[in-house]
């Protein structure tokens, strides 16, 4: 059994509280960050004459469409999210499906996450790689 009177095991936790509190918060924030830089950077591109190649309400359907990928019954359904990023044609195309991705919550875990992160628990690397290559081949700037 821990003795919490000791002044070391108090020490201890309040410090074990702090770390995790700080990670907690640095979490949240970075969450937060990745939605909001795809924002911007879709605002940016829109500004630069950069055009999209569908309406907004294409990219929510594709990102509902990814989200439901990962949840397949049978497993992540990699087919499906190749084919949606061999849609994309641009970076204006890329960005705004990550921005109406948002923060999409993790198979089995009350977690939400940005698009990225949020493939790379639903994908193994090869096949991160292969999101990824499809992007590049479409002489698109991000990677995820």
């Amino acid at each position: 059994m821990i003795d919490t009177k000791d002044k070391y095991v108090q020490i201890g936790l309040i410090a074990g509280g702090i770390y995790l509190g700080y990670k907690a918060i640095s979490w949240l924030i970075g969450k937060a960050s990745a939605v909001q830089q795809a924002e911007n950077e879709v605002r940016k591109l829109v500004a630069q004459g950069v055009k999209a190649t569908y309406p907004d309400s294409t990219y929510s359907q594709y990102a509902m469409a990814i989200a439901s990928a990962g949840f397949n019954t049978l497993g992540t359904d990699e087919k499906s999210i190749y084919n949606i990023f061999s849609k994309m044609q641009n970076d204006l195309d890329l960005v705004k499906l990550i921005a109406a991705f948002g923060e999409q919550r993790v198979e089995f875990s009350f977690q939400a996450l940005p698009l990225g992160a949020w493939l790379r628990t639903e994908l193994d690397s090869s096949e991160m790689a292969t999101v990824n290559k499809i992007i590049s081949d479409k002489k698109i700037k991000y990677q995820l």
